[in-house]
């Protein structure tokens, strides 16, 4: 009997013992880090699980959901566009929106109205662009602006005439008369400005509207369908980038992800040749070049003078060295003119 339950006893122990490392884990703290002393006095950290060393984001720290980023509707129907056109297998620089690029960026505007009750004379829009790199040729730029639907009023005896100066600049990029009663996007090309602009990273623009051309009075912004009020994303102002890639070598782009400064230009290599007294080069690339060379020739010397009267002799001359081809590679010379050459 004591021998059963002793061995009843040594298999229960076992089996505990055999479990003992798949719940020591489950007993620790996530957040814990043990330290395990070695001879040197030392602790080694044990490290958590990739999910809990990983570090948290700051809005998910304090409990709140980061916006989401839509992406502008324009954006989107450029995208479609160009998917089509390329399962069609039409060329993209079919489009003139293109303008020969291959990067289209869009910025969002970040300025912000006047009070309401304040007539809005003027609009400044903003744009970060600072993440334009320099290395990129700037080939297009517009703002587009929507338009809304003018609120019921009569419409004016003239049109309206909106105009779009740089911030704190009297004179103006763009200009235009608007249909008082139509609405949508007004599309202006701020290329020039951006152009003038680019090293502040920062593009600012003012849109006012006046009675008519040459008119002194500016008139108020919202009641011609430019105010931003309850807008959603979608409909806010947008600045559309045209850029085309330089092409780097492979050295200057890692310059320029390290931050390293541009490398000094070599120094210019003068080539240098023996000169004669005449001033001319006998260097070795001189030597195999083709020249004409003197060539004696007499007649009476090889036996012609009995049937060739005059001249006896003369100075012939020859060709030494090697002839290149006139025209080159990239140009394409007519089949008579080539046999003309030989």
């Amino acid at each position: 009997m004591n021998a059963r339950w002793a061995l009843l006893a040594a298999a229960l122990l076992a089996s505990l013992l055999w479990d003992l490392p798949r719940c020591l884990p489950a007993s620790l703290p996530a957040t814990a880090e043990l330290a395990a002393p070695s001879k040197g006095g030392r602790g080694r950290k044990v490290p958590r699980s990739p999910r809990e060393s990983r570090p948290r984001p700051e809005g998910h720290a304090a409990g709140r959901v980061l916006p989401r980023a839509e992406p502008h509707e324009y954006m989107l129907s450029l995208f479609r566009t160009y998917s089509i056109a390329e399962k069609l297998g039409i060329n993209a620089s079919f489009f003139q929106s293109s303008k020969s690029a291959n990067t289209i960026t869009s910025f969002v505007d970040r300025g912000r109205d006047d009070l309401p009750p304040a007539p809005l004379r003027r609009q400044h829009y903003v744009f970060d662009v600072s993440t334009l790199s320099d290395t990129e040729e700037l080939v297009g730029a517009e703002l587009r602006l929507l338009r809304r639907a003018p609120r019921a009023r009569p419409p004016p005896a003239a049109a309206p005439h909106v105009q779009l100066f740089p911030c704190l600049s009297p004179r103006p990029l763009r200009s235009r008369a608007l249909d008082p009663r139509a609405a949508g996007w007004e599309v202006f090309d701020v290329r020039q400005d951006l152009l003038e602009q680019r090293p502040r990273k920062r593009l600012c623009l003012e849109l006012r509207a006046s009675a008519g051309r040459g008119s002194p009075r500016w008139l108020d912004l919202r009641g011609l369908g430019f105010g931003r009020a309850a807008r959603p994303p979608r409909e806010r102002a947008l600045l559309v980038v045209f850029t085309r890639a330089r092409r780097r070598s492979l050295l200057a782009e890692l310059r320029a992800e390290l931050g390293a400064p541009p490398p000094p230009p070599p120094p210019r290599r003068q080539r240098r040749a023996a000169l004669s007294r005449h001033g001319k080069r006998h260097g070795k690339k001189s030597r195999l070049r083709c020249s004409k060379k003197p060539l004696h020739v007499n007649f009476k010397e090889l036996g012609w003078d009995d049937w060739i009267i005059a001249p006896l002799e003369y100075e012939a001359h020859h060709c030494e060295g090697v002839c290149d081809f006139p025209l080159r590679s990239h140009l394409e010379p007519t089949n008579h003119a080539i046999i003309q050459t030989l």
